[in-house]
């Protein structure tokens, strides 16, 4: 089995967990969070969004956000950016790198967005103008890009002809969403195996839901490929499109989950898996959270050695 050495874990708490928690979360905790993130080792953290505050008035202290955390010079901090408005407020605030917003789904990003492709891409092409004059870094995330909860599967010809445009816009980085978290290994391996047939040199990663139980999965899938580069988030906060009677209603990858399933294959991340636990539990408890991520209920190898060595075996 080829897998990498190593693995970039992008942290999504901050940006598409808070942005899907329902109610609004202040902002100096936020930054406390943020900044208990940058502590435990993880390689990037999309800090927050520069949408318009109506559309997405979770994260409308976005700009104080970004200005007030404390940085750390091995962590890249990036935000979501959708049109070159958003571009021009994250440059304002000094953000590492943007994360700039296209949808494949005609229908998913006319409710989402209101625009066409081309003019989707346009705001690319923008976006990466103004990040060349700004040196920050484009990553183009490509939301629905193997399906959309209204029109179901999106071809893989279609995916990949946006990623060839966005590529040709100058993005640095190109990053496949499953948005509603319904891809499965073989789609996931289909896919990347065509992309980079097409584009050997193409910085690729996964931002994947685990609305079918199969982010794990499709991220071994993915590192079988050769994707080195995941976002997820802690608790698994954030997620998809919620649809009537709560389909869709189920986050990211948990980070405590990918990370520890990364440290029992011995594929290296820069985490520091105890403090990353200790985030994790504090943020499942102030927000109310529960168990949401199978090492928060389940534990790992350590725990259960820790705890079966302690306690006499239970009677049967």
């Amino acid at each position: 089995m080829e897998l990498p050495e190593s693995v970039t874990i992008v942290e999504m708490l901050p940006r598409d967990g808070f942005q899907r928690y329902s109610h609004f979360i202040p902002t100096d905790e936020k930054i406390e969070i943020i900044n208990a993130l940058s502590e435990t080792g993880v390689d990037e953290i999309e800090c927050t969004s520069f949408t318009h505050p109506k559309a997405v008035p979770s994260l409308r202290d976005a700009d104080k956000v970004a200005t007030r955390i404390k940085r750390h010079d091995d962590v890249c901090y990036r935000a979501l950016v959708p049109n070159a408005i958003g571009m021009e407020r994250a440059i304002e605030a000094d953000v590492d790198k943007v994360n700039a917003l296209v949808v494949i789904s005609d229908s998913y990003r006319q409710k989402n967005q209101g625009m066409s492709l081309d003019e989707n891409l346009e705001e690319i092409e923008a976006i990466v103008e103004l990040a060349d004059g700004a040196d920050i870094e484009v990553e183009a995330g490509l939301g629905t890009s193997f399906f959309c909860p209204y029109e179901g599967e999106i071809s893989q010809d279609r995916t990949l002809s946006v990623v060839d445009r966005v590529l040709e816009a100058g993005v640095d980085e190109v990053t496949l969403a499953t948005t509603m978290g319904m891809a499965d290994p073989r789609q996931v391996t289909a896919m990347l195996t065509t992309l980079f047939d097409q584009h050997p040199d193409a910085d690729v990663g996964l931002h994947l839901h685990d609305t079918n139980g199969m982010s794990l999965a499709n991220t071994l899938a993915a590192m079988q490929c050769g994707v080195n580069r995941f976002d997820a988030s802690v608790c698994g906060l954030g997620g998809g499109t919620i649809l009537p009677g709560g389909l869709g209603d189920v986050g990211n990858t948990p980070t405590e989950d990918l990370a520890n399933m990364l440290r029992d294959m011995d594929i290296e991340t820069n985490i520091n898996f105890d403090q990353l636990t200790e985030v994790a539990e504090t943020v499942a408890e102030q927000l109310g959270l529960g168990t949401p991520s199978r090492m928060l209920m389940g534990g790992t190898r350590k725990q259960v050695l820790a705890i079966t060595n302690a306690e006499p075996a239970p009677k049967r």
